[in-house]
């Protein structure tokens, strides 16, 4: 775009910002662009026709042009559109025209945002369309059953992989185009836009990209993408410059670098179904750092895949799988799991290793994830040193600047490293800023701040003294809400947002004042008041919606709960701490845009995707348990503002930094700056150990790295790996050998001096000596066989052994189980640092810790825990969060395991109700029919646990399928009453699940 059109467009994207934000009045500075407006947008308009003359690559821009450009000119057309449009040009912005969103669609589309195009026309009226133009419309929105004729053939032959059609209907546009200029300039335009837009797509469409003599090969996956909604007709630039770099062609290992909503999820999908289509010996995992993301994945990726007859699991429950995960493994074709989640696999099966021919490593950024790092880091080293096994990595990550360096430690060449800096959407960036003081303060905003004077623009009146006013109902006088503080300013500037679209407010800390749960206490306090703000509750779509949600929350946690009071209100709070169950339902809320504003932590940007348009930045500093204040790097801001313009849902985003102090730690993404190296939480971790180790003047021992917590997460990960390695027939100085093999496969040795390399290999030479006395006990077999840690061998044998007299007894109650149980693991040191983190180092007595636990197997409602341990809801979610379902699940699952090797050793055999515990911690049920229901993918617990007493625990002995028919049958049944035990939300859910599982 010229220097000059840029400057203007510029300045319009600022109006339209401003109109956007309905603020009363539109600054002077700008008044050009409403009294040139014709000018300007004719100057667009032949600027467009300049570009389109130039043939387009597929994965490159037309005429060189940069492909933030091609959005820019979109963007600006529809905006100057807009303004032609209104009635009062300076104040309230019109609606687009028909003909200059087709031009803004095609710009975007040729452009390569194709997401964008198809916003763009989504709520275009098609009613008077000509032929022509209704097949520009239609091949960019993708309808089920085009009414084009030329867009009819061009989806029959994406189906069936007739390529000729596909250049014909190219032809047959040339020629229409040519003819169409002895007709008229609308004709003419409209059939050059076609003739363009098809030929764009003949380079870009997923038949075109896919390589391969064959295009059968392809058909289950095209078909897969044809029938989604919306449906998927071509793919982005990001995942073209993948597949022509050769990823579906070569067996090479790859690493790709690739911004948030760039299509990795349809990437993944898409090596996973070449991979795994080309033999049925391969197999395929999946590793995800965090449960939610493999939930997600599980909705999306696993349930396409099995629809395609590809057996695809998803596994993130505990370390220790259960018996439903591990049936039926050997059959699998690719899982999905977390490093945790696949180690416990691994250790239950050690053949199901050998059979893993493509290990895809999403997030990887995640490699710096503290001890998930380290886990993951050590699982990669331990598939690395398999050198006997053909195995193909792939590593893709948004935010890591120095992914060569991963990708060689993976095995990968220099010309196997693909990066993209293509976005689907484009954010733009802003800053809150307080001046004056007394009568004359305001909050102004500053648009695009890190820009040129010409670029960017300051709203002094964005927040003032007159959004803040109200009358005292009692005493009719003029009250003011103060605004002095970052926070009521952030949920003011987020209030303003709602009118472009869905807002999400980031707070780096989850609880107190200055967290997430702080935020959403501020909204409601504002809410209380009738300030000059916009009402989130009234920006929502679906108040029936709305309505079976509360019904839901008001269950679970209560009416009194800060995160159900703010959903009355119109907005979610979205934390770590809330159940993996709730945190869908709210997900599902903001997705459909029933509601339109969420409070969120990081697990914003834990790669769930949601529609979100505004971002506002109320803290990129973190406090610690001590008080401390971190920065949060750089590459994690970058991670976190590309959840800001999702595709498919808006065009662009806005990032807002609310507290102008932290904008210099806004900035650098803002210029798109590499961010900070990622070196792993490994290499952080022997660092730290050798310069303790040098200070205290001590020699590392086993001793010394089994009762620092800290080390946990490396000797759990180093032994898993050295008991996998310590077979009968190998000597202890051969596993001492390959224990350092595996040692020096970590990238903690290939990035690290070489004092760390010595270091982490006498970390691996120490373990093997601990797993060699093992062995020399005869106790190594009770280690492989439970897939338990091995530092907890001594205390299960020592201690949780001797707690019972006969845990074989069947006569057993859950009561007695659990109060055993919990009384081994409460003197674990991974458990206490769970109860330090989940009370705020507060003394708690464990038997407040067991009523949390009685209440959740039990199938109650958080509410009704919290009554019984007479404990704030806040501390509940994160007794659950950091403990119930983590450190006591984890120790208890591993503790029984090995339990259950030592009654085997003496010809006994555990209880069953020994057995079921730790599935009966991890999904919060007793009963076998309720656990089997949650199993088959009933999200929602407590109506799982009221089918399963109803079913009685004679049905786990029926087929599955039978299961599922008559839990369907008891809920069609009696609808009504299900309806009034648990909701419509919780019946609808369900009865959608049973549906699937069918």
């Amino acid at each position: 775009m010229r220097d000059s059109l840029s400057i203007w467009a510029d300045g319009a994207n600022v109006v339209h910002q401003l109109q956007r934000f309905a603020l009363p009045t539109l600054p002077l500075d700008f008044s050009y662009l409403f009294d040139r407006a014709e000018d300007y947008y004719i100057s667009l308009v032949g600027q467009l026709f300049d570009l389109l003359r130039e043939p387009t690559q597929a994965s490159q821009n037309a005429d060189g042009l940069e492909y933030g450009s091609w959005a820019k000119l979109a963007n600006s057309i529809a905006q100057v559109s807009a303004v032609l449009n209104s009635d009062d040009q300076k104040s309230e912005m019109g609606a687009v025209s028909r003909d200059s969103a087709l031009m803004a669609a095609v710009a975007f589309y040729v452009g390569g945002y194709t997401a964008s195009a198809y916003v763009t026309l989504r709520g275009l009226d098609r009613a008077a369309l000509s032929d022509v133009e209704r097949a520009c419309v239609e091949l960019i929105t993708k309808p089920d059953s085009p009414e084009s004729s030329w867009i009819s053939t061009v989806k029959n032959a994406l189906r069936s992989g007739d390529g000729a059609s596909i250049k014909k209907v190219i032809l047959d546009a040339r020629r229409d185009e040519t003819e169409a200029l002895d007709v008229g300039p609308n004709e003419w335009v409209a059939s050059h836009f076609l003739r363009r837009l098809l030929e764009s797509f003949g380079k870009k469409n997923v038949r075109a990209v896919l390589p391969g003599n064959d295009p059968s090969f392809w058909d289950a996956l095209v078909n897969s993408f044809l029938d989604r909604k919306p449906a998927v007709w071509d793919f982005f630039p990001s995942q073209v410059d993948a597949i022509e770099a050769g990823l579906l062609d070569s067996e090479q290992t790859y690493s790709l670098q690739m911004p948030t909503g760039a299509g990795k999820t349809a990437l993944i999908e898409t090596i996973l179904f070449q991979h795994l289509s080309q033999s049925s010996e391969r197999v395929a995992v999946v590793l995800v750092p965090y449960r939610s993301l493999a939930a997600e994945l599980k909705h999306s990726v696993a349930s396409r895949l099995n629809r395609m007859s590809i057996n695809t699991r998803c596994v993130y429950g505990g370390s220790v799988p259960s018996k439903d995960e591990l049936d039926g493994l050997e059959t699998a074709r690719a899982v999905i799991a977390t490093p945790e989640a696949l180690l416990g696999l691994l250790a239950a099966d050690p053949s199901f290793a050998e059979k893993i021919s493509l290990v895809i490593c999403d997030e990887g950024h995640l490699l710096d994830g503290g001890a998930r790092g380290i886990g993951l880091e050590l699982l990669l080293a331990r598939f690395l040193d398999q050198r006997q096994l053909t195995r193909r990595f792939i590593f893709i990550s948004a935010i890591v600047p120095n992914i060569e360096e991963i990708n060689s430690w993976l095995g990968g060449a220099h010309e196997t490293v693909v990066r993209s800096e293509y976005k689907p959407t484009l954010a733009e960036f802003a800053m809150l800023k307080t001046t004056g003081n007394g009568a004359s303060a305001q909050v102004q905003l500053e648009l695009h701040p890190h820009e040129s004077v010409d670029r960017s623009y300051t709203e002094k009146g964005f927040l003032s003294r007159q959004n803040f006013t109200y009358q005292n109902p009692v005493t009719r006088r003029a009250n003011l809400y103060n605004f002095d503080s970052i926070k009521t300013q952030t949920i003011a500037a987020a209030r303003r947002a709602l009118a472009m679209g869905p807002v999400a407010v980031f707070a780096a800390n989850k609880s107190g004042t200055q967290g997430a749960v702080g935020l959403a206490e501020e909204l409601i306090k504002q809410l209380a008041y009738p300030l000059d703000l916009p009402v989130p509750v009234t920006r929502m779509s679906g108040k029936t919606d709305l309505e079976d949600a509360l019904v839901f929350m008001a269950t679970e946690f209560g009416d009194d709960w800060v995160g159900t009071r703010a959903l009355a209100f119109g907005a979610i709070l979205h934390h770590g701490d809330v159940p993996q169950e709730t945190r869908e339902v709210l997900e599902d809320l903001l997705r459909r845009q029933v509601v339109t504003l969420a409070i969120c932590t990081n697990t914003l940007a834990e790669g769930v995707n949601l529609p979100i348009r505004t971002l506002v930045l109320y803290s990129v500093t973190r406090r610690t348990a001590e008080g401390a204040a971190v920065n949060l790097l750089s590459r994690d801001i970058k991670n976190l503002v590309g959840r800001a313009g999702r595709a498919g849902s808006t065009t662009k985003g806005l990032v807002i930094c609310a507290n102008p102090k932290q904008w210099e730690l806004v900035k650098p993404v803002a210029n798109q700056e590499a961010g900070e190296r990622v070196d792993g939480s490994l290499l952080s971790l022997i660092r730290k150990l050798q310069i303790y180790l040098i200070r205290e003047n001590l020699a590392l021992s086993n001793e010394l790295l089994e009762e620092s917590p800290d080390l946990h997460a490396l000797i759990d990960g180093v032994d898993a790996t050295l008991i996998e390695l310590a077979a009968e027939e190998i000597g202890d100085d051969e596993l001492l050998t390959l224990a350092r093999n595996v040692a020096s496969r970590t990238f903690t040795t290939h990035l690290g001096t070489a004092e760390t390399a010595v270091l982490i290999g006498d970390v691996f030479e120490l373990r093997s000596r601990r797993v060699a006395q093992i062995k020399a006990e005869g106790r190594l077999s009770l280690i492989r066989d439970s897939g338990a840690r091995l530092r907890l061998l001594d205390s299960a044998e020592r201690s949780l052994f001797a707690l019972r007299e006969d845990w074989t007894d069947e006569t057993a109650t859950i009561g007695e189980l659990q109060e055993s149980l919990l009384t081994w693991a409460w003197a674990l040191p991974d458990v206490q640092a769970g109860v330090a983190e989940a009370f705020k180092n507060a003394p708690v007595e464990m038997t407040t810790v067991s009523t949390l636990v009685t209440n959740w197997i039990a199938g109650e409602t958080f509410f009704a825990a919290a009554q019984a341990a007479d404990l704030e809801m806040n501390t509940v979610l994160a007794a659950h969060a950091k403990l119930v379902s983590y450190a006591l699940l984890v120790n208890i699952e591993q503790g029984i395991a090995l339990l259950q090797e030592l009654v085997a050793e003496t010809g006994g055999q555990l209880a069953p109700a020994v057995l079921a515990f730790p599935d009966s911690l991890r999904r919060g049920a007793t009963g076998a029919s309720a656990k089997l229901l949650m199993a088959l993918g009933l999200r929602h617990r407590r109506i799982a646990v009221a089918l399963g007493e109803q079913l009685g625990p004679t049905m786990e002995l029926f087929e599955r399928s039978e299961v599922v028919i008559h839990a369907r049958q008891l809920l069609e049944n009696d609808q009504d009453g299900w309806i009034e035990r648990f909701g419509r939300l919780v019946v609808r859910n369900t009865l959608s699940d049973l549906q699937k599982a069918e």
